[in-house]
C-alpha cells in the first residue's frame, strides 16, 4: 500500500531545486512520486511503498545541495 508523507524542507528556491529533490529522492528505492510547493519552507509531499524517516530523506537531500528538513 503506498502511503503519502510530507515533509518541510528548506532552500528550495526555484523549480530547478524542485527537479534536484524531486531527483534525489525519487532516486530511494521505495517511492514511487514526489510534489513540491515552493514556499518557505517548502512542502515536500512523498509517496512510498514504505515509511521514510527524516534521516532518510535528509541523507537523500545532503548529497544535492543545501537543503534542510525541519520539523
Amino acid at each position: 500500500m503506498v502511503s503519502e508523507q510530507t515533509f518541510k524542507v528548506e532552500g528550495l528556491h526555484c523549480q530547478s531545486c524542485v527537479r534536484v529533490v524531486s531527483a534525489a529522492l525519487e532516486a530511494l528505492p521505495a517511492v514511487s512520486g514526489v510534489a513540491v510547493d515552493l514556499g518557505e519552507p517548502s512542502i515536500v509531499r512523498v509517496q512510498a511503498d514504505s515509511d521514510l524517516s527524516v534521516a532518510q530523506v535528509q541523507a537523500a537531500l545532503d548529497e544535492e545541495g543545501e537543503y534542510s528538513v525541519v520539523a
